[in-house]
């Protein structure tokens, strides 16, 4: 019975402070303080974590995550492909490529584009493309075609249908006095894929043998692509990669002059922008912190006023044989039924908007028009709810609420019954 006294009375004071309406309207203002810092830390964090999730799946999906290139075509790109995944248990499938920057010439306008020249049954195996198909066939870049993949949003932009031809020009090595060489090429449309409108406008895709003619490789790759087990290991990845593929190149073509290789990773090409993510996180997650230390503030503020409306009842407890340390947990159970409800009602409206705003803000953009996501990977305001984010969030919330009633529970406990029952 003792133990859940300063329960019982905790709840009574804190029933009884509806009488004061002033009161009562500053304890509403904390729990909707604590309210709404919860919720909004929680929805920030769970839209950032959505950004940070479909930056490893879609542009991550597409671009490579790590690749090493050589000076030179490489074509016995096998034999160097299965070095790399024989030496970095973190590499778990690789790709050759032949890369190259292009123009596409569709009525009368010409667009930049990165022309990616695949082999469809290894490209499946590093990238999402295959997945991302909306329309034709994967396959249909096998060998010796003259076929093209192109983004959904370069498809309607000029009102594309599978069938079509493409023209693209690309520079060309030659040996004139220029030195370099414009040619024109035809393909024909058998594809289409839809990712994000970013990487729709950039990415066009044919064979691997054709791209290597077209950019006078003779059927050579200009590089081998990557997939890892873990992404944020790219950059050792790449180094072991670039490593393995040296010393295989002196034991397999050593008489080639000019035989040189480099690496990259995803963190050159992207990096900045899942670092961008993060500093956002922290920034956002310690400035509507703010929010939660105003409420306890609020917390603190609604206590010390009902320690001094309580002072009666406090001086006739202690009278009746009440200690300092039952008094100041009636003011602390007073004080964490307000942050407690707070709490967990921001939890539920935190948890519940975060699972609503994609197809929210997809809504909203769609049906009003606003182009929102134009300019970036997205088409809404992605959400990934984290356990632990919830958690931390959680108990430091609680924690912030529980400090906050220490000083207002320590100035009851020292409360002088003798003084206050002869002042009444």
């Amino acid at each position: 019975m003792r133990r859940s006294l300063p329960i019982f009375i905790g709840l009574r004071f804190t029933r009884s402070e509806s009488s004061n309406k002033f009161l009562s309207f500053i304890s509403l203002v904390s729990m909707a303080g604590l309210i709404l810092g919860v919720a909004a830390l929680i929805v920030v964090t769970s839209v950032l974590n959505g950004f940070e999730e479909v930056l490893s799946k879609k542009i991550l999906g597409m671009v490579p995550q790590a690749a090493v290139y050589s000076s030179i075509p490489l074509n016995d790109w096998n034999s160097f492909a299965k070095i790399i995944e024989k030496n970095d248990s973190n590499v778990i499938a690789t790709a050759p490529f032949v890369q190259a920057r292009g123009m596409l010439s569709l009525e009368g306008e010409v667009n930049s584009t990165i022309i990616n020249g695949i082999e469809p049954e290894s490209h499946a195996k590093v990238s999402i493309l295959r997945q991302s198909m909306v329309e034709g066939s994967f396959y249909s870049l096998n060998t010796g075609s003259n076929n093209i993949i192109l983004g959904e949003y370069v498809v309607d932009k000029y009102a594309l249908k599978l069938g079509d031809e493409v023209g693209i020009i690309i520079s060309k090595p030659s040996s004139s006095t220029v030195g370099i060489t414009p040619t024109f090429h035809t393909y024909t449309l058998t594809g289409v894929f839809h990712v994000s409108q970013e990487i729709d406008k950039w990415m066009s895709y044919v064979s691997m043998d054709g791209a290597s003619d077209v950019v006078g490789l003779n059927h050579g790759a200009t590089g081998i692509r990557l997939n890892l087990r873990d992404v944020f290991l790219s950059q050792d990845s790449a180094q072991k990669a670039l490593a393995s593929i040296s010393d295989q190149a002196v034991l397999l073509q050593s008489s080639q002059e000019n035989l040189a290789f480099s690496s990259g990773d995803w963190t050159q090409t992207h990096g900045s922008l899942y670092t961008s993510i993060r500093m956002q996180k922290t920034m956002m997650s310690l400035l509507l912190f703010l929010i939660i230390l105003v409420a306890a503030f609020n917390v603190i503020s609604t206590l010390v006023m009902s320690v001094t409306e309580k002072r009666s009842d406090v001086a006739i407890l202690k009278t009746f044989g009440a200690s300092p340390s039952l008094i100041s947990r009636i003011f602390i159970v007073q004080g964490a039924i307000i942050g407690v409800f707070g709490i967990f009602i921001g939890l539920a409206l935190g948890i519940t908007l975060s699972l609503s705003i994609p197809s929210v803000s997809a809504w909203i953009n769609v049906t009003f028009d606003l182009g929102l996501f134009d300019n970036y990977f997205v088409e809404s305001l992605p959400s990934k709810i984290k356990l632990i984010d919830i958690v931390l969030i959680l108990v430091s919330a609680l924690i912030v609420v529980l400090l906050s009633t220490i000083y207002p529970a320590y100035s009851a406990a020292r409360t002088e019954p003798v003084k206050i029952l002869k002042g009444e």
